[in-house]
């Protein structure tokens, strides 16, 4: 990497206080992303993606808590940001979209009132100016006639509409990182499409970051640079998007791959993953994929493999991929 990192995770460990005792949920997970850049994340429902996202914004629910590692912004660590220093770097610094629309957005506050919102408090906007940038960036994220949809309720919106106002709304402050939380999931493959080349666009015109949060591999295919593959709540693999696409080297982002429909195999059923994440995989003495994986020796099942280089910018852990 050439610049200094605009985020950088070191060894982030989530953990929660339950009734059996503690549960890391995630543990040494280390990354950078680069100003311009996008890292996708990618991983089964429960691997711990979404928990690390809000880490980002020191938004675990109670009762989690960050119990290691470092997250640091320009170089600072914001887990030792007091309140109302995290309060300042939300939606002004680093933005969330956030899986639902319907469930984010605020039911009796109009769209346009909530996209202002954030102009009032971080940028200190007048109330008619806030409004004014407000249908501005909805124009600019797609959504016709924006000075009449500013004054709808988020009930009145379609679900692409509504995911764009949720854009328009992380976007109003113009953040260094924009985290993308399966934010294409619940729309149809066209708007979909149109939502993946809208981030495209006002990322370039931003220079803005972007981390982005899915399980659909193919979707990521199409807008990262880089990607990290996750399973319960540790890194499995990660290195430049088309090298791991090209030539995945973790037996699970092999899996992964090979779910994706292919259209030579038309009319064949899809391939699945057999089993499931397990609830308490924190407690695994080995590789947390290796109850399902069919290349597990011994050894995966008792030594702790951590994520080591294999190659210039690709990273595993694995002790017996294909090929070793």
């Amino acid at each position: 990497m050439l610049n200094p990192p605009l985020l950088s995770v070191n060894n982030l460990e989530i953990a929660f206080k339950l009734d059996e005792g503690l549960f890391r949920a995630v543990s040494k997970v280390s990354f950078e992303l680069e100003a311009g850049k996008t890292l996708g994340l990618v991983g089964e429902s429960g691997s711990g993606k979404s928990l690390t996202a809000l880490s980002l914004l020191r938004l675990i629910p109670e009762p989690g808590s960050i119990t290691q590692g470092e997250i640091k912004f320009n170089g600072e660590d914001i887990l030792k940001f007091a309140d109302k220093n995290m309060r300042a770097l939300r939606g002004n610094n680093i933005s969330m979209i956030f899986q639902e629309p319907m469930t984010a957005l605020n039911p009796v506050l109009t769209i346009g009132e909530q996209i202002a919102e954030a102009l009032t408090i971080h940028d200190k906007a007048t109330k008619r100016d806030a409004q004014q940038k407000a249908i501005a960036m909805l124009d600019r994220v797609g959504i016709p006639d924006a000075a009449l949809r500013a004054l709808d309720h988020p009930h009145n919106l379609s679900g692409g509409m509504r995911q764009r106002a949720m854009i328009a709304m992380a976007l109003i402050c113009k953040p260094d990182i924009l985290i993308a939380d399966e934010a294409t999931t619940a729309l149809d493959t066209t708007v979909q499409a149109q939502i993946l080349d809208l981030l495209i666009d006002l990322q370039h015109e931003f220079n803005m970051a972007i981390l982005f949060i899915s399980h659909n591999l193919g979707v990521v295919s199409e807008i990262a640079d880089d990607v990290m593959v996750m399973y319960g709540g540790r890194i499995m693999e990660a290195s430049p998007a088309p090298l791991l696409f090209d030539a995945p080297q973790h037996p699970y982002t092999q899996v992964l791959l090979s779910t994706l429909p292919n259209p030579a195999l038309r009319g064949q059923p899809l391939t699945v993953i057999e089993g499931s994440v397990p609830t308490r995989y924190d407690l695994l003495a080995g590789c947390r994929f290796a109850p399902r994986c069919n290349r597990a020796i011994e050894q995966c099942m008792a030594a702790d493999i951590s994520l080591v280089d294999i190659a210039p910018n690709q990273r595993s852990a694995c002790i017996n991929m294909a090929g070793q």
